[in-house]
């Protein structure tokens, strides 16, 4: 029942994101004469897991909720570069924590927001993650690098302490592999 697109638009595009607006027949034959669609390159999310079972994660400022949110590191795939998933995650990982891994479990991805967007969410778990740098942020980029035991990180997403929400379902995607694994 997908809808058949009968003429895009690209209204807008600045730096790694495009806005477009579609005209949509539906599969009855209705004509939707403006659906916009935010453009993204794909983003990926990580579970750092050091050695010794503590959970890297970072507190992050967002201006849009206006509140410090605790998150896991991630961020979008360079377009520029053509990056795979867990280059970006590695990259990410070690600019926003200064951590690093060489063991990865790819939990598979989500779509953020797939009524507006077209971008997926890609999940990793990096076990035995080791300190091997300095954090590396972005120019506006101002978080802060906290960790606790493997041990809470169910009752942290049970109890609502992940508010955001890609971060929420990335961590959800994340804790069968973590059960499987006798990790938590």
């Amino acid at each position: 029942m997908k809808w058949k697109v009968l003429n895009s638009k690209e209204l807008i595009k600045l730096g790694f994101f495009r806005l477009r607006d579609d005209m949509c027949e539906l599969p009855d034959g209705r004509v939707m004469p403006h659906y916009y669609v935010i453009e993204f390159a794909d983003w990926v999310n990580v579970l750092p897991i050091t050695g010794g079972g503590e959970v890297i994660a970072v507190e992050q400022f967002r201006h849009g909720s206006d509140l410090v949110h605790l998150e896991i590191p991630g961020g979008g795939m360079d377009p520029r570069k053509n990056e795979e998933p867990q280059a970006a995650g590695a990259r990410e990982l070690i600019e926003e924590t200064g951590y690093a891994s060489d063991n990865w479990i790819y939990c598979g991805y989500h779509y953020p927001n797939p009524a507006l967007q077209n971008n997926r969410m890609h999940t990793f778990i990096a076990l035995d993650c080791k300190k091997v740098a300095e954090q590396e942020l972005d120019p506006f980029e101002d978080l802060t690098v906290k960790t606790f035991p493997v041990s809470e990180l169910v009752e942290k997403l049970d109890s609502g302490v992940f508010t955001h929400s890609l971060i929420a379902a990335s961590v959800a995607l994340a804790v069968p592999r973590l059960r499987k694994l006798k990790i938590i």
